[in-house]
């Protein structure tokens, strides 16, 4: 049957100028495709910077161990490295006059008004109230800098949406202070780390990836009827993109920061041999921590850092566990 259908297609290529074309397309596509993957993917960093970050870092705080404080404040990165995290996660933005601020949501709502960030100038932005109490002002991204650099803190800069003047910023400001060795950008965005890899061969890339990251949001499903199987679909090729390492190998990341739902031995194993590093997220139990921290020695991004470590004693032995195997 493949024999017949193969001879009557090659019958019509004959007669047809058109098909002709579409058959040529559909077999040199693959090696077209190789092609472009082999000239256009980016190298990781080769660069001592790479093995000086990774060996230092071992607990990331996200957004700082906030328990009753506010996340992404100097109080909570504080209370963060009082409970034995040696690295703070922060997320990064851009306000419509170019002031980088430190914040998880992309707006703020108050009583009267909802700001957008990057519709909102920085004026207008410190005068909100974002957390509420004395202390409720948002954090300038040049704050949170200055005090992890004056705590020897490292950082992992998180950007959620695709910016070029907010890249162009993080670069200068890393060549500035040499920040090389002290931080890592991390990402959602391929192409960001397809623009930051492309600009600069030293700084530290990480892709942040989940096999549910388009369709689910918050618990909820992305999209109706309609619409839901475009979200799936996107899913599934990040998924499959990343387990067989083609996405980061192409972007040129130097880690993956994945999700404990999506963490296993093999990806683990896989990534190490191609050089990349792994850092696991989404941790909440004592038992994920204990196994990826300290049975795989992997760094780990915790969310709340006092409702899973409790106690300062508890994650420098953990910390000292992981520094005496490197």
């Amino acid at each position: 049957m493949v024999i017949v259908l193969i001879a009557l297609l090659a019958c019509l290529a004959i007669k047809f100028l058109t098909l002709r074309i579409i058959l040529a397309l559909i077999l040199t596509l693959p090696i077209l495709i190789s092609i472009a993957f082999c000239v256009l993917r980016r190298s990781p960093v080769t660069e001592s910077n790479k093995p000086l970050f990774f060996n230092s870092i071992n607990i990331v705080s996200e957004r700082g161990a906030h328990g009753t404080v506010h996340e992404n404040t100097i109080a909570a990165f504080r209370q963060a490295k009082q409970n034995g995290a040696d690295t703070i996660k922060m997320d990064v933005r851009m306000t419509k006059d170019g002031m980088l601020i430190v914040l998880r949501p992309d707006s703020v709502t108050t009583d009267n008004a909802t700001f957008v960030v990057e519709e909102t100038h920085w004026i207008q932005m410190s005068q909100i109230n974002a957390y509420g109490g004395n202390n409720g002002t948002i954090l300038t991204f040049d704050e949170a800098v200055s005090w992890c650099e004056s705590n020897n803190m490292n950082m992992l800069w998180h950007i959620p949406d695709f910016s070029s003047d907010l890249l162009t910023y993080l670069r200068n400001k890393i060549m500035q202070d040499n920040l090389y060795s002290k931080v890592a950008v991390t990402t959602y965005c391929s192409l960001a780390i397809l623009k930051m890899r492309c600009t600069d061969t030293q700084l530290l890339i990480g892709l942040v990836w989940k096999s549910t990251e388009h369709s689910i949001v918050n618990g909820t499903a992305v999209g109706n009827q309609y619409t839901s199987w475009y979200f799936s679909m996107m899913d599934t090729f990040t998924y499959w993109g990343v387990r067989s390492l083609l996405l980061p190998n192409f972007l040129g990341v130097d880690f993956l920061v994945t999700s404990v739902d999506d963490a296993d031995r093999a990806l683990i194993v896989e990534s190490a041999t191609s050089g990349i590093k792994t850092l696991i997220y989404d941790v909440e139990t004592t038992q994920e921590r204990n196994y990826f921290a300290r049975q795989l020695q992997l760094p780990i991004v915790v969310d709340d850092l006092v409702a899973l470590l409790g106690t300062s004693s508890s994650a420098a032995s953990s910390n000292n566990t992981r520094r005496n195997s490197n």
